[in-house]
């Protein structure tokens, strides 16, 4: 008879106790701490490529509009950018889509913690990219480029969060990538309506981007609350 067998006999034959206080020997081991910043820099590395690569895509398209067509480029930007939007919710929904929220609900920092640092890498260096967008092609000003840039984002943002939270896995994903789609047909179809990018009409588009930045905080919220729940 092999070593292995009986090894394996004898541990039928006789079961060991169940480890005693294992969950408070293993929160009692030193952990050297973590600064936010670090934290942060750390999880931008479990980033997936392409969703960098969708971002610095946009940020592309939008300077190469700008340079073959100045007059147009404010709006096919405000088209692009739900795009941008739509890389940054299929990154949060990873997880979920994956099947690793157990997984990452049993790591050092928690669901929630990773899903903040991610949320927060991917929308930071969006941030910038769009304001570097502003400050290139807002031939009218700086904020009202912006406000033409971030209120798409936004809207594609919110219905994404929302999808995401109701519908589970890849159907989640594609509910997300058709109000991408919805809100970048909008901005085109926004073009059309005279006047719109107009200075005197840029105070609906600073009650839009305000509505859609609440909701979007809400959902946001909503979607933190959902991960201390399952932690």
């Amino acid at each position: 008879m092999r070593n292995d067998d009986v090894i394996k006999r004898l541990a039928g034959a006789f079961p060991g106790p169940d480890p005693a206080r294992k969950r408070a020997f293993f929160r009692g081991l030193p952990a050297p701490p973590v600064r936010h910043g670090r934290m942060l820099l750390g999880q931008a590395g479990y980033v997936r490529p392409v969703t960098w690569a969708a971002s610095l895509a946009v940020f592309a398209a939008a300077l190469a509009a700008g340079r073959l067509a100045p007059a147009d480029a404010v709006w096919v930007t405000a088209a692009l950018t739900p795009f941008a939007a739509l890389a940054a919710v299929a990154e949060r929904g990873r997880s979920a889509l994956y099947g690793m929220e157990e997984l990452e609900l049993c790591t050092r920092f928690g669901l929630k913690s990773v899903m903040l640092a991610r949320m927060g890498a991917v929308g930071l260096v969006h941030l910038i990219l769009l304001a570097a967008l502003a400050a290139a092609l807002g031939d009218g000003g700086f904020f009202r480029a912006g406000a033409y840039f971030l209120t798409p984002y936004l809207l594609t943002d919110l219905i994404g969060l929302a999808a995401a939270r109701r519908v589970r896995g890849r159907e989640g994903l594609y509910v997300c990538a058709g109000a991408a789609v919805l809100t970048a047909g909008l901005a085109l179809a926004l073009h059309g309506v005279r006047g719109v990018y107009a200075p005197e009409s840029f105070h609906w588009w600073l009650l839009a981007l305000a509505v859609t930045a609440g909701l979007a905080g809400r959902e946001y919220e909503k979607t933190i609350r959902k991960a201390e729940e399952l932690s």
